[in-house]
């Protein structure tokens, strides 16, 4: 080499000797000045790098042509990037045998001069092999969103979307267009009212504010007028930093729920309509002794408003010509039996006229509220002993009156108690119409825990699909370190189980404590997990217990239970996606959560291993090796 050429490799000599790369180094004349190890090996060149010094690169590259897809091609494409000199960065070249390689050239310029030419090559194959399985993960989890019969989106902390199902955008090029934008920009550019976007960012700002689901209804009205609610529901994602990266929103369509219950709204108003033609008095009684409804016809007979007695508790009446129903409510205390047959009655009314009645009680449950409800029919038949000549009259009256007593019975125990067959989630809203607002807030709790149960469910496996998916695309971190591993569990036993006395987990430890280096929030996840499981398997069994096992080298994690077991036929797939126990049927599980605990296992370098039989119990044992830590942690991180 002469000196110019030396001025041009010696600065960069040592570091491009070390880079893990193919490197070749040309001058302006196409002559090689440098090459290093991993360029002869790369394209099975038999001379050591210094033996290749001097060699002519047009001759070189038509030498090593033949080992690609195109070798002309590969040819032509060297000679143009040295007559353009403009820099290439992660060009593509497949080679004859199926593999990719990156290259990247680069001109050498020196006081505006071209002294040479830099190029590198590097090993694509495996790295494109993973985006494609990466890609192929990604479409798999975005078909199943795709297909789930409900919006589905997802924003980041701002609001913006990142996610968007066909669900709740069918045209995928304004699903498109609507990444990395708001509610604000698609209700402007669909002309729509903006109130919509300021009460979606209202509920969204306040989801994020108190890191808690909210949710709201929604009403929409397309271009031919025509109606549609959603139940919408802003969910943010909380990491074990209390930071929010991602909200997950979702909609069901609830128009045939509002449908239904006008339907319903004005089934009551047409029942309240008979009820009060009747002339026989009907009087609807709760379990507590509390009136919620009475017809027009108990004025007539008692000479009082029906507002009078409406939602206050039987024994508060000043009526005392009720006492004969305080009387029976007493004995069905002492007895607990109801005496359904008809019985009568008499008393002096507030004008002085003695009155006489027949009367009945009828119990029946309403499963709105899964409560015991009384119906007390009482009718008026002073006439029979005042006219012989009207007996005749009486009877018919009473027999019609018995009949329409009956029907009105059916329509009370099954149009008042029994909600809409299509939908759980309607008892609610009918409990607070046909209680006159008197519901309390123990009701409500009760049936907004049924209306959501299903969108919970739902929720649930989005949640543990989102982060599958975020674990199969290295977007969970890694976050080992040191600790002790007794405590922790201890902690999470007592947080989890300690309020609830009958899950009075028991925490066993043998051997000599020492720190554990683990990832705190994947391992929360394991136990969490694993402990639910032995829990939820075993209802009615022997409560469940953990034990940790300090050995040389290892600690042992120990969860036992006495529950249904796990069937010998299904032990192979116990920890694949959806996979769930043939004898699981009518316990609620998504067969993702194993799954997940795998993954997290498998971030320690750790191993599980149980033994299960069935209607016996199940034990799950879990080991962690103190000397794959360093390992692991190195493995995540080139990951």
């Amino acid at each position: 080499m002469t000196s110019g050429n030396s001025k041009l490799v010696n600065p960069f000599h040592f570091v491009l000797n070390n880079i893990p790369f193919a490197i070749l180094l040309e001058n302006k004349h196409r002559i090689l000045e440098f090459v290093n190890q991993n360029f002869c090996h790369l394209f099975g060149f038999p001379l050591t790098p210094e033996q290749m010094v001097g060699t002519n690169c047009i001759v070189a590259v038509q030498m090593i042509s033949r080992l690609f897809e195109n070798p002309s091609g590969f040819v032509e494409t060297v000679h143009q990037t040295v007559i353009n000199h403009s820099p290439v960065s992660k060009e593509l070249v497949p080679l004859a045998n199926g593999q990719l390689y990156l290259r990247d050239y680069l001109p050498i310029f020196q006081d505006g001069q071209l002294e040479g030419h830099l190029w590198l090559y590097y090993d694509y194959t495996d790295a494109h092999k993973m985006e494609l399985e990466l890609l192929k993960t990604k479409q798999f989890y975005e078909k199943i969103l795709h297909n789930i019969p409900a919006d589905i989106v997802a924003f980041d902390k701002n609001h913006k979307y990142i996610f968007i199902n066909q669900n709740s955008v069918s045209d995928p090029i304004v699903r498109e267009w609507l990444l990395g934008k708001d509610d604000f920009d698609y209700v402007k550019i669909r002309n729509k009212d903006i109130t919509i976007a300021e009460k979606r960012r209202a509920v969204f700002n306040n989801a994020i504010a108190e890191r808690k689901p909210k949710e709201f209804i929604e009403k929409l009205e397309d271009k031919q007028q025509n109606v549609r609610y959603l139940l919408r529901k802003m969910h943010p994602i909380v990491d074990h930093n209390n930071k929010i990266d991602i909200v997950i929103g979702y909609g069901i369509d609830v128009s045939s729920i509002r449908n239904a219950e006008k339907v319903i709204l004005q089934k009551e108003k047409n029942i309240e309509q008979v009820a009060n033609l009747l002339s026989m008095v009907m009087i609807v009684i709760d379990q507590d002794h509390n009136i919620i409804f009475t017809n027009a016809a108990y004025e007539s007979l008692f000479g009082y408003p029906a507002h009078d007695i409406i939602g206050k508790n039987l024994n508060s009446i000043n009526n005392h010509e009720l006492d004969f129903i305080i009387k029976d409510f007493d004995l069905y205390r002492s007895s607990q039996q109801i005496d359904s047959s008809q019985k009568k009655h008499q008393f002096v009314d507030k004008y002085g006229f003695t009155k006489h009645i027949t009367y009945s009680f009828t119990p029946y449950v309403r499963t709105d509220v899964n409560e015991l409800n009384f119906a007390v029919f009482i009718n008026d038949v002073s006439d029979q002993y005042f006219a012989v000549s009207e007996l005749q009259k009486i009877v018919d009256k009473e027999r019609r009156l018995n009949e329409l007593k009956s029907g009105f019975v059916n329509v009370v125990s099954h149009e008042l108690r029994t909600p809409l067959s299509v939908i759980q989630s309607s008892a609610e809203i009918m409990e607070i119409l046909n209680s006159n607002d008197k519901i309390t807030k123990e009701d409500i709790a009760l049936h907004v825990n049924r209306i959501i149960n299903e969108i919970d469910g739902m929720h649930s496996l989005m949640e543990e699909l989102l982060l599958v998916s975020k674990i199969e695309s290295g977007k969970v971190e890694f976050k080992p370190y040191p600790q002790n591993l007794a405590s922790f569990v201890k902690v999470l036993i007592d947080d989890l189980y300690a309020p609830n006395n009958e899950l009075a987990i028991a925490l066993e430890v043998k051997g000599h404590i020492r720190e554990t280096t683990f990832d705190r929030m994947m391992m929360y996840h394991i136990l969490k997990n694993l402990l639910g499981n032995a829990i939820k398997y075993s209802v009615g069994k022997k409560i469940p217990r953990i034990r940790i096992r300090y050995t040389n080298g290892a600690v042992l994690i120990i969860i036992a239970d006495y529950g249904i077991g796990i069937p010998a036929k299904d032990t192979q797939k116990l920890f694949k996606a959806f996979a769930r126990a043939s004898n699981t049927n009518g316990i609620k599980g998504t067969g993702l959560g194993l799954l997940i605990v795998k993954y997290f296992i498998d971030f320690h370098k750790a191993e599980i291993n149980f033994k299960s039989k069935v209607n016996k119990g199940t034990c799950m044992l879990l080991e962690i090796k103190d000397k794959h830590f360093t390992h692991a942690k190195n493995s995540i991180d080139r990951r």
